[in-house]
């Protein structure tokens, strides 16, 4: 029997798992990509392909974001978009801390000052006219 035709896979199943297995820890894809020294289409190529690969690397990207989000602080909830239960009171509890830091900064009956805009004055004849026209 003769070998196949064609190009061997870049990304073979051992490879697949070993770029999955970044992935999965929270590695980005085009780093865990440069890891394998593969390029970084190869694998969005790959999941283009083969819907088996695609549902895997999904799968992955998945656990992947949750490792890489710092869950229960402030900023899973600012930085990273999470709206879990943990990171939804982090981010709630760090607001009311700088609203009651802010209004002990600034005290209760802080008061907006209004500062009034000088109103420009024509400078020659031709601009009293288009100041005119801006107005009515």
């Amino acid at each position: 029997m003769t070998a196949g035709r064609g190009r061997p896979p870049i990304l073979d199943d051992a490879a697949q798992d070993a770029f999955l297995n970044l992935i999965t820890q929270g590695v980005r894809i085009g780093d865990a990509a440069d890891k394998l020294g593969i390029s970084r289409r190869t694998p969005t190529q790959l999941a283009a392909r083969n819907p088996g690969f695609a549902q895997r690397l999904a799968a992955a990207k998945a656990a992947g974001r949750d490792n890489r989000i710092p869950h229960g602080t402030a900023g899973g909830y600012n930085n990273h978009g999470c709206r879990g239960p943990r990171c939804t009171a982090a981010a709630t509890a760090a607001r009311a801390k700088h609203r009651q830091d802010t209004a002990q900064h600034d005290g209760p009956d802080r008061t907006a000052q209004v500062h009034p805009l000088p109103i420009p004055q024509p400078h020659t004849a031709t601009s009293k006219l288009l100041m005119l026209a801006d107005v009515s």
